[in-house]
């Protein structure tokens, strides 16, 4: 049976050790990098959140103008939350996240985790389970500041709390309250987004609490909510939309009695948004969209060197197989099956395979992590490099595979030889025919193929990191350091946390061997954005034209601890605090595409929907990278 068919392959590989290994060597290489691109892919791309009903879920989103204090895209109030909430008949469900940094405080050790607030209804509408206590309820989701409870990530309770089961119902200090916790999430759920830890779950009735310094629960022109829906069995996302647009632009309709438009047409175009429903079973997350191209080039690299290595171990077999023709023939001459002797010489390339597979696993696990290290702040990602189920399903069906693609034509080409001049000739030295040596350089030419064109997408990949490590950045990176506090969520209001922010930045600068210090509120490449609308005293806005720039506020310092240059007027002083007349320095892309060859220095803008333009530029700086590398 096949049983002795592995066995006897095993022993005859292990007669040809050479062969073996750099068979073995070649297929480790391909199987084993294609196993671990996927560990990330997975992950990544591919693996649905852990809920019941991930496949049913969707997220809103309304392509088109948003106006207020938007916390990024397709978010939505908290009232408009409710009124989708409670607009019964079209989903099962509907939820609302927010996710959020907190300080939490226990047993005298405090730290910075992540959070999400999600709605009552978060829990019934995903079908998340507990794995310990309770998860967060209706009844949590009712009165502002009423409900202090918290339910912890299975990952964060097995790391912060050594999965002690008694804290469940004891307090924990968030952002300085105190806080109960009812419940440990079921394992494997990291939060709604697969790219971003998430360590523990408070209800949105915690706001004010959990953001001391923006509350805006109650305001639909504060805009900070995902929303998730649970489509019923039968109703599809596009029914779902066709029945629920004439609603939500009626809402549209309700709250733009409160708004201002610069132009009719962007009035038009506000109230006909259009309300579209994603599929959310995998989550939403901006690390999705990210890595999805650079993910989906590097698995067609290795599958690439798959077939490389595939295209090489044929061409070992069909040499392996040209010297053993002799005993080939012998066993077809003496009434041997031409099935039984393909299935033995599969079995060998199955052994192979498998083999490779194995190995392979190890050199993805040792790989992963240098893999991961690619990935932006990989070490706040909740991700693996170490295989799991999915990754050993995934490499044993590769496996299966590579053994058969890279095994059955030799099998099929050994076990068909010209017997009559195989077994006149005693040295067993008859050439090969005609169709042996066709295949062979077939599998030449594939190879260098696939090898020069793994040569080239490898070249392309170096140039564009050489492009990417040497991108002038605006400032300069030599010596460099940054690090992030958060005062506010240890309770501190606005005037201690600017004597707080005065304080760090003066005895960081303080300390030896640091030659300046100084304050931004938004981190430097991380991804991170402040963007407000502004009015420029004496500029007419075109119709449609983007009135939104970049923001940050930052120390007297700046400029000169960042190294980026200042090119007209002056920069923050001491001064420049609050009480004394606001200001602003801008940088020279703002001023070109704004003011042309005009001088922006004196002129003012507002910020917001004020209509005053109260604030002065009194500087201008270089332009420099903001967000991310290649913006």
């Amino acid at each position: 049976g096949m049983l002795r068919d592995f066995l006897y392959a095993i022993r005859s590989l292990r007669r040809s050790p050479l062969f073996t290994t750099v068979a073995l060597c070649s297929l480790a290489l391909g199987i084993g990098a294609n196993s671990a691109v996927f560990t990330i892919a997975d992950q990544v791309l591919l693996r649905p959140i852990p809920v019941k009903y991930a496949r049913q879920l969707v997220s809103f989103t309304s392509p088109g103008p948003q106006s207020g204090m938007v916390w990024g895209e397709n978010r939505f109030s908290y009232p408009m939350f409710r009124d989708f909430r409670d607009r019964t008949g079209v989903f099962a469900g509907v939820a609302a996240r927010f996710a959020t940094a907190l300080n939490l405080s226990y047993n005298n050790r405090s730290e910075r985790i992540q959070a999400e607030l999600v709605s009552g209804t978060w829990f019934d509408t995903l079908g998340l389970t507990t794995f310990l206590g309770r998860g967060i309820t209706s009844g949590d989701d009712r009165l502002p500041g009423a409900h202090p409870v918290v339910v912890l990530t299975y990952d964060f309770w097995k790391s912060r709390f050594n999965g002690n089961a008694a804290i469940l119902n004891q307090t924990v200090l968030l952002n300085g309250h105190p806080m109960t916790v009812v419940g440990v999430a079921a394992r494997g759920y990291h939060g709604f987004d697969p790219g971003a830890r998430v360590d523990a779950l408070v209800p949105t009735m915690m706001k004010a609490e959990m953001t001391p310094t923006w509350n805006g629960l109650d305001d639909r022109r504060v805009l900070w909510l995902q929303l998730v829906g649970r489509l019923p069995s039968g109703i599809s996302a596009r029914q779902a939309q066709v029945s629920l647009e004439p609603y939500y632009h009626g809402l549209l309709i309700m709250e733009m009695q409160a708004m201002k438009f610069r132009t009719e047409s962007s009035r038009a175009r506000f109230a006909t948004k259009p309300l579209i429903f994603v599929p959310a079973g995998k989550g939403v997350s901006d690390l999705r969209e990210q890595f999805w191209d650079p993910l989906l080039i590097l698995l067609a690299i290795v599958g690439l060197l798959l077939l490389i290595a595939c295209a090489n171990v044929a061409n070992l077999l069909l040499a392996r197989g040209a010297g053993r023709r002799k005993e080939i023939a012998i066993r077809l001459a003496v009434g041997g099956s031409r099935f039984l002797l393909v299935r033995q010489l599969i079995a060998e390339s199955l052994v192979l395979s498998f083999a490779g597979g194995c190995i392979g696993i190890l050199f993805a696990w040792w790989t992963g992590g240098a893999l991961l290290g690619l990935l932006a702040n990989s070490a706040d990602l909740p991700l693996s490099a170490a295989p799991d189920l999915r990754v050993f399903a995934f490499t044993f069906g590769l496996s299966l595979l590579t053994g058969l693609l890279f095994g059955l034509t030799p099998a099929w080409q050994a076990t068909s030889p010209q017997l009559v001049l195989t077994l006149k000739d005693h040295a067993g030295n008859v050439s090969a025919g005609g169709g042996h040596v066709r295949l062979r350089k077939a599998l030449v030419v594939t190879q260098v193929t696939l090898s020069l064109l793994m040569l080239i997408a490898a070249a392309l990949f170096a140039r564009s990191l050489h492009n990417l490590k040497n991108v002038d950045l605006g400032f300069r990176r030599e010596r460099l350091l940054s690090f992030a506090v958060d005062p506010s969520l240890a309770g501190y209001k606005a005037e201690r946390i600017r004597r707080f922010a005065e304080e760090v930045q003066a005895r960081t600068a303080a300390t030896s061997r640091v030659q300046s210090a100084a304050v931004g509120v938004v981190s430097v490449l991380t991804g991170d954005e402040s963007v407000s609308t502004i009015v420029i005293d004496g500029h007419q806005p075109r119709e449609d034209e983007d009135m939104n720039p970049w923001f940050d506020t930052v120390s007297p310092g700046y400029f000169q601890t960042m190294g980026i240059p200042l090119l007209a007027g002056r920069d923050f002083t001491v001064g420049d605090r609050v009480g004394a007349p606001l200001v602003a320095v801008v940088n020279d892309v703002f001023a070109n595409y704004y003011f042309k060859s005009e001088n922006p220095i004196g002129h003012r803008f507002g910020i917001g929907h004020r209509t005053k333009a109260d604030i002065e530029i009194v500087g201008v700086v270089r332009g420099a990278k903001y967000s991310k590398v290649d913006q």
